[in-house]
């Protein structure tokens, strides 16, 4: 095909894209069509503008003529705002070369129009800086979980768990988690991830954090699509104080029952011993001598049992830092031939005036069943403290150690409710109470409840 410069003008005049051509000054010495009708200025007023940079935004004038300094022949991309008549801002991108003819140097530039594209991507950033923002100040705690792997938490989270956000970020976070739930949780956000648990649930579970405290969380995991791939995502909320309202709730309405079983069937049964009796002595004199110790009996069980009653009751206030140590002291000192022996200057637990109640019973039960002298230990190990009340008796059968701590076992030993009750409120103090054998004879009652860490 022939070189057809008329041809070629119409080609450019009609092209998309905006086509400029300035001598090495940047005085306009071309424009296309689509120069005239994208910044609404005639060819006429554009030809008699100084230069090129007239049409750019002030803003980017001196970034556009240090631009074109270094333009050679192999041409740079740019990208810039330029100015309509009616003063609307738009955004291009942009190619421009030098190229010589006739002697002469010119530079030839176009540009495609991509003001959509930026208001498109600025709306974007503003909705993601927005919610970004709202993720990152929200009093929640908020993560992104992604292939086993933590990608986001906000600042919340961080305060909920105690650790940094670069100690949890890129990590497997489910050491947060505690052993006892982590397989729930981390089986649950693997169905999730993969698409296999769609419907939204809210469920708790135990965290640890960084101070070893344990707390209570609710979320409500969802699967979202993150960078391309499934991932999970989840605002949390401490529930910690919800689950503790609701264990003292349960704690306080297993007492209910307690008492409830003790008036309906206990105490009834001993009033009717107790009035059987008299009435027999009223009308038979001869059966006095016999039945009266009965009756007297059948009373003092009855005071027992409200008594053990209003024990367990005590056990049921709020916990707080109690030491061991001066619990165990100031019990002793009720007792004759009961020697102590202190491995631990302070031992701190969590509880309350309960403790007091349970050592009194063990040691009462030491005194009787034990061979009249006992012995006190209190230790402390990683986990816990440790009271063991030793006796130097007969000792417990094995048959029935593990029966003495139940309800219906102990009248018959004339201890009242009071090793059930004992257990009880250990269990409310979150230890435990086991009893075994002393060489060469006796028991030993071995309590444990977990240790206030940083208090000893």
């Amino acid at each position: 095909m022939e070189f057809d410069l008329d041809f070629w003008r119409k080609v450019v005049d009609k092209s998309l894209a905006a086509i400029y051509i300035t001598d090495d000054k940047g005085k306009i010495l071309y424009v296309n069509d689509i120069v005239e009708r994208a910044t609404k200025y005639s060819k006429e007023e554009i030809y008699a503008m100084d230069s090129i940079f007239e049409l750019a935004h002030p803003e980017d004038r001196n970034y556009l003529r240090k631009e074109f300094e270094k333009l050679g022949e192999e041409g740079r991309f740019y990208e810039s705002r330029y100015v309509t008549k009616n003063g609307r801002v738009k955004y291009v991108w942009g190619f421009a070369a030098k190229f010589s003819f006739l002697g002469k140097n010119y530079m030839i530039g176009n540009w495609i129009d991509v003001t959509k594209a930026k208001e498109l991507e600025q709306a974007l950033r503003e909705s993601e800086e927005f919610y970004r923002t709202l993720v990152e100040d929200s009093l929640t705690p908020v993560y992104l979980l992604q292939d086993g792997v933590m990608v986001y938490v906000n600042k919340a989270f961080e305060e909920a768990t105690g650790y940094k956000r670069e100690e949890i970020v890129g990590r497997n976070p489910f050491f947060l988690i505690h052993p006892e739930d982590r397989g729930l949780v981390y089986r649950r956000y693997v169905e999730r991830e993969k698409g296999l648990r769609d419907i939204m649930e809210t469920y708790s579970w135990r965290v640890i954090r960084k101070d070893g405290e344990v707390r209570w969380v609710t979320a409500r995991p969802g699967r979202v699509t993150y960078r391309g791939k499934p991932a999970v995502a989840a605002t949390v909320v401490d529930t910690t104080d919800i689950h503790k309202l609701n264990l003292e709730l349960k704690k306080k309405g297993e007492y209910l029952a307690f008492v409830n079983k003790i008036m309906r069937h206990d105490i009834a049964n001993a009033v009717t011993a107790i009035r059987g009796a008299l009435e027999i002595i009223q009308d038979s004199s001869e059966e006095a001598e016999r039945l009266i110790p009965l009756a007297i009996k059948k009373a003092d069980y009855v005071f027992r049992l409200i008594n053990d009653a209003r024990e367990l009751e005590m056990a049921l206030e709020e916990l707080k830092p109690i030491n061991v140590v001066e619990i165990v002291k100031e019990v002793v000192e009720q007792f004759k031939d009961v020697e102590m022996d202190v491995k631990a200057e302070s031992v701190f637990v969590r509880a309350n005036e309960g403790l007091r109640t349970v050592l009194n019973n063990i040691l009462q039960n030491a005194m009787v069943h034990g061979g009249g002298k006992a012995r006190v230990e209190v230790l402390a190990n990683e986990s816990n403290g440790v009271v063991r009340v030793i006796d130097f008796g007969k000792g417990i059968p094995d048959e029935i150690k593990d029966r003495i701590f139940e309800e219906g076992f102990t009248e018959g030993n004339g201890m009242g409710l009071g090793l059930y009750i004992t257990k009880r409120i250990i269990e409310i103090f979150g230890g435990e109470i086991k009893v075994k054998d002393n060489k060469p004879s006796g028991a030993i009652f071995e309590i444990k409840i977990p240790k206030i860490k940083g208090e000893d």
